[in-house]
This record gives structure tokens, C-alpha cells and sequence, in this order.
């Protein structure tokens, strides 16, 4: 019998034989999901921890201030958090709520980029209501100008992205199709305003078509007689007159006054 010191340990052949567990993958939309949650709960902790600071040292400063005054001056205006130094209260905004779940949004996409109270999750589930628009697009489409998008009140906002076309051109502004839409009501005066203006804009360019062709058309035609071979004139002469001092015969064409002159042997 050998000692239990120098025995072998005893395998466990259950544990070696049992086979991993695959770890479950997480699709994209998923990771996405847990992401935007993580981000709106960490907006809502910071304004939270934002507001009690706020709170904390307007009433350290208000509390210091009114002890080193006498009550005689207790009448003077009442500071607030924005006229005290050290108080920064520009990070820090209102909730906003999604207008259509009704969940805090400040941090969404639509609501930064546009200002639409639209939470990621709604904008995923209705995307032709939020579609994108270039300028150029949206000029044709809703017979826009310039200044209606800069220069008219509010000025519409946009995203920049490359240009499609060409990389060294400037890169294309967009903007909500609803916000276009909401500006071209404006211009033209609703939705009957707007088909005014498109079929106005269709019949200029059919008359400037129109135009252009038959300008074309009598430049072909000018070309085509300067191009036109001229016909040779054929003389007709009529009586032949002899010249007794010179000796000579001459005739003359009677449509083009011709005169030539010929001896006779």
C-alpha cells in the first residue's frame, strides 16, 4: 500500500468530457439599444448631480452674503444662480420628452441635428416621416430660393455630409423633408400655392423650350442657303452689232447687260 501522499489524483472525466457553452453573440440593433440607454441614463444622472451643485452653492453664496450684511441694505435686489461667480448654469437645460413615447430625448438625434422632440427609437420606426432632402432637391421640388432657407425667419437648420458627385466639391447641406415642406407653405401659401408654382414653373420651361427650338431651327435653316450652291447664269444676247471703225462684232445679254465683243474671220 502506498501512502496517500503519493497516490494519483482522480480525474474527473464529467467535468473534462462536458463541452463549453457557446457565449451567445448580441446582434447590432441590440448593442445600439443597450448603448442609447446607457448614454439617456448617463444625461439624466449628470443633470441631476448639475442641479444639486447648482442648488448646493447658490445657497452657500446666498447664505455668506446676507450674514456680512447689515440689515439695513436687506433690501436690495435678490441675486439669482446666473449673477453669482462659480455658478455655471449654461450646461444645463429643461427635459425634453419625445413627443410621440413621451420618454426624455435630449440626447437624440433629431433634437440635437434639427430640434424635433423625435427620441431615436420613434425615428427608427417611422423613417419616410423623417427623410433627409438635399438642397438642391428641395429647390426643384418645392420651388424654393436661396434666401428661403438662410435669410427667412427662423433660418431652416441642416446637417452637412459629402458631396456624392465629386470629392473636392463643397459638401451638400440637408434638411428635413417636414421642415422644406413647413417653410413652402409658407412662401407660396399651403399646398395649392405649391401646385401653382410647379405647373407656373413647368409652362415657363415648355415656352423656354419652345423658343430655343425654333431658334435652332432658323439657325439650321440660315446655314443651310449659305451652304446652298449658287446656279451659273447663262447669258442671253440679243442682236449682234458691227462696229465699222474698230472691226469688230459685239452682242449684249439681255438679263444681265453683258457685252462681249468678237471679231470675224
Amino acid at each position: 500500500m502506498s501512502d496517500g501522499a503519493g497516490e494519483a489524483p482522480i480525474k474527473d472525466f464529467a467535468t473534462e468530457n462536458e463541452v463549453p457553452k457557446k457565449k451567445q453573440k448580441l446582434s447590432k440593433a441590440v448593442i445600439a439599444d443597450i448603448e442609447r440607454k446607457r448614454q439617456n441614463a448617463i444625461l439624466l444622472r449628470d443633470s441631476r448631480i448639475q442641479s444639486r451643485v447648482v442648488k448646493d452653492c447658490l445657497n452657500t453664496k446666498l447664505s455668506t452674503e446676507s450674514n456680512n450684511k447689515d440689515t439695513s441694505n436687506s433690501d436690495t435686489a435678490t441675486k439669482t444662480a446666473q449673477d453669482i461667480p462659480g455658478c455655471d448654469l449654461s450646461d444645463l437645460s429643461d427635459p425634453v420628452y419625445c413627443r410621440d413615447c413621451n420618454i426624455q430625448c435630449n440626447a437624440s438625434y433629431l433634437y440635437e441635428k434639427f430640434g424635433e422632440p423625435v427620441c431615436d427609437d420613434c425615428k427608427a420606426k417611422d423613417k419616410e416621416q423623417f427623410k433627409l432632402i438635399s438642397r438642391t432637391d428641395a429647390k426643384n421640388e418645392f420651388i424654393l430660393k436661396d434666401c428661403d432657407f438662410d435669410f427667412r425667419e427662423p433660418p431652416l437648420r441642416y446637417i452637412s455630409a459629402p458631396n456624392p458627385h465629386r470629392r473636392t466639391g463643397s459638401c451638400m447641406k440637408l434638411y428635413l423633408v417636414g421642415h422644406v415642406y413647413q417653410r413652402a407653405c409658407e412662401v407660396h401659401g399651403g399646398d395649392e400655392g405649391i401646385d401653382e408654382a410647379v405647373t407656373r414653373r413647368s409652362e415657363n420651361r415648355e415656352r423656354a423650350a419652345q423658343r430655343k427650338m425654333e431658334k435652332r431651327m432658323a439657325d439650321l435653316r440660315r446655314a443651310a442657303r449659305q451652304r446652298r450652291p449658287r446656279e451659273a447664269h447663262v447669258h442671253v444676247y440679243g442682236e449682234e452689232r458691227y462696229d465699222e471703225e474698230e472691226d469688230e462684232y459685239s452682242h449684249t445679254c439681255t438679263e444681265c447687260g453683258h457685252v462681249e465683243t468678237y471679231e470675224k474671220m
